[in-house]
């Protein structure tokens, strides 16, 4: 018998509840916000992060940006690496983080209206 053992851990199943962000202004035309992904569990609740996929420079991006639901915020390396093209790097990380910091109270309120439930 090995010195460390394993034990298989049983997840419990969640649902992914889409909330549409639509009416949410941006204070930048370059960006424009879709909706925000928020992970249910059945045994455990809503789960504290979610993501948040949206329009950047007329293009919905692939990569969704996390938000902490309970600290209401995003971090900084959410917003690293994102795109190949150095310029639109150096634009989308110049004008997002504050974009995207400036409205998570408006998608924390999003997500608090919506009644989650299994």
């Amino acid at each position: 018998m090995s010195k460390h053992q394993t034990q298989t851990i049983k997840t419990a199943p969640y649902q992914i509840h889409t909330i549409s962000l639509k009416e949410l202004v941006s204070s930048n035309e370059l960006i424009e916000f879709l909706r925000v992904e928020v992970p249910y569990g059945e045994a455990y609740g809503r789960i504290p992060f979610a993501r948040v996929l949206y329009i950047f420079n007329g293009i919905e991006q692939e990569k969704a940006v996390p938000i902490d639901l309970d600290k209401g915020a995003f971090r900084d390396s959410s917003f690293e690496n994102v795109f190949e093209d150095e310029v639109l790097e150096r634009t989308f990380r110049e004008i997002t983080p504050t974009v995207f910091q400036n409205a998570a109270p408006q998608i924390i309120e999003a997500v608090s209206k919506v009644a989650l439930s299994g």
